[in-house]
């Protein structure tokens, strides 16, 4: 569709030239989504950088920090998997193996809830590292219960 020019009658029939008319409107709403977009980038990139946080805690086994920033990463971004992921990795690393699995199952929540937003083999992923956390956690059951018996 071809850009109506100032000069031009306006598109909206009101029979007066479009810089009279309708012309103030339409920069605003396009200044208006230039801004919401920008603004969007801008909250995706910071949560690029407290999730990247996370990880690095957990790497450098400042897990209480981690489990903090994990826990406002779920506070902040509620309609993202990025906090419960997180969350998962810090049990994980602690050893709590069924709690992971529980944080890493809201992941596959919401993959499936928005499938248009994640790649189709995300959940399998996911699902193979549940099944291994769910037998951690009965190898470290069974040996904690050898050690009652033995103890």
């Amino acid at each position: 569709m071809p850009k109506t020019g100032r000069n031009d009658p306006c598109p909206c029939a009101s029979g007066k030239k479009y810089k009279h008319c309708c012309l103030d409107k339409d920069r605003a709403a396009d200044l208006s989504a230039a801004v919401r977009q920008r603004v969007a980038l801008q909250e995706s990139q910071a949560l690029d950088v407290a999730s990247n946080a996370v990880v690095d805690l957990v790497h450098d086994g400042r897990l209480d920090e981690a489990e903090q920033a994990a826990r406002e990463l779920l506070a902040r971004y509620p309609e993202v998997h990025d906090g419960y992921d997180r969350l998962g990795m810090v049990h994980e690393a602690r050893g709590q193996f069924r709690e992971a699995a529980e944080c890493y199952r809201k992941v596959i929540e919401f993959t499936r809830a928005n499938p248009e937003n994640y790649d189709p083999g995300l959940v399998d992923i996911f699902l193979e590292l549940i099944v291994k956390l769910e037998a951690s956690a009965a190898q470290a059951e069974c040996a904690l219960n050898d050690a009652d018996r033995s103890g």
